[in-house]
């Protein structure tokens, strides 16, 4: 499939992240890893934070000796994966790999969770971030936002969007769009995002908010129509799709983005090793411009921007959250 040709190709394109995830002890760089290094993903394969994963893997493995395994495990909203970090021994070995249900919305969706995310998670650096674009099927009758909105408005209950989940980004985005419009449609969660693009592409659901860069090969091969793109301005990979705004919404923006968290208690110097390495990673030419040619951004950032950025994002999202009434329990 060419989802995992791209998984293939963006891993063979990784060839110089000389990575040490770090120990809790100020030992020499040439000492560590001494062991395998687990990556953990809170998705099934086959979504971008899985095609994510797997390139800073396979670019982490050549330059440290020691494999770094991709460790998914979907489900609970990213519940089960971020529980397994948080609870993990800081040594630099277990790391996650968030979006922004594990980083931020988790703790307004859930009454109660198995960790502390302010103290058993700690922030390192942003690794990714990209727009994403509202979907539907080649077939469908909605040839542009305004299309979809007045069906909805004339009748929601024929109308439904796939997410990855209740929570996740695709569902706050659709919250989102509802408050912003009155709109209504009915919400069909899944365990990732590759099982909500299989219904998509079969016509079980109307449409799906994804990222750009697991949808665009479906839009170039004709299997799905783009309404419109997340961010503030239209992308160079789709210059043809217009905005939210330019389609009508206004006020409607979004940045799908991506980053690594390590256990609680984790040591500074393990945290700046980490936050460094990534950085290679993100500036590696061949590994960026392949990211950038599927609509994504490689980035880093510092553990304190990190958190300012992760503070606001909480604001944003925690006040959607709040107005759609989304809980998990």
């Amino acid at each position: 499939m060419r989802s995992q040709r791209l998984i293939l190709a963006a891993a063979l394109a990784a060839t110089a992240f000389a990575a040490t995830l770090g120990t809790p002890s100020v030992a020499s760089a040439e000492g560590y890893p001494d062991k395998p290094v687990k990556l953990v993903v809170p998705f099934p394969p086959g979504g971008i934070t899985d095609v994510i994963a797997r390139s800073l893997s396979n670019h982490a493995q050549q330059a440290m000796g020691q494999p770094m395994i991709v460790d998914n495990r979907p489900g609970g909203g990213g519940v089960i994966a971020s529980d397994a970090v948080a609870k993990a021994p800081a040594n630099g070995h277990t790391v996650l790999l968030a979006a922004i249900g594990q980083a931020v919305v988790n703790k307004h969706l859930f009454k109660k969770l198995p960790y502390d995310p302010s103290a058993d998670l700690v922030p390192v650096s942003l690794i990714a971030q990209g727009p994403n674009v509202l979907v539907v099927n080649a077939s469908s009758p909605y040839r542009t936002v305004a299309d979809l909105l007045a069906a909805a408005k004339k009748s929601p209950q024929d109308l439904s969007f796939g997410t990855y989940g209740n929570g996740s980004s695709p569902h706050l985005q659709a919250a989102l769009l509802m408050q912003r419009t009155g709109a209504a449609f009915t919400h069909v969660p899944y365990k990732g995002s590759a099982p909500a693009m299989n219904d998509l592409l079969g016509g079980q659901t109307t449409f799906m908010f994804d990222s750009l860069i697991t949808s665009l090969q479906h839009i170039r091969a004709g299997k799905l129509r783009a309404l419109a793109v997340t961010s503030p301005k239209r992308s160079a990979l789709l210059p043809e799709v217009p905005t939210f705004a330019e389609a009508g919404v206004a006020n409607f923006s979004f940045s799908a983005w991506y980053g690594i968290h390590v256990p609680g208690k984790t040591p500074p110097n393990v945290i700046e090793r980490l936050r460094r390495e990534i950085d290679e990673f993100a500036h590696t030419p061949a590994i960026a411009r392949q990211f950038a040619e599927q609509g994504l951004e490689l980035t880093s950032s510092s553990p304190a921007d990190y958190a300012r950025f992760l503070a606001t994002e909480d604001k944003t999202w925690s006040a959607v959250i709040q107005q759609a009434g989304i809980t998990i329990d």
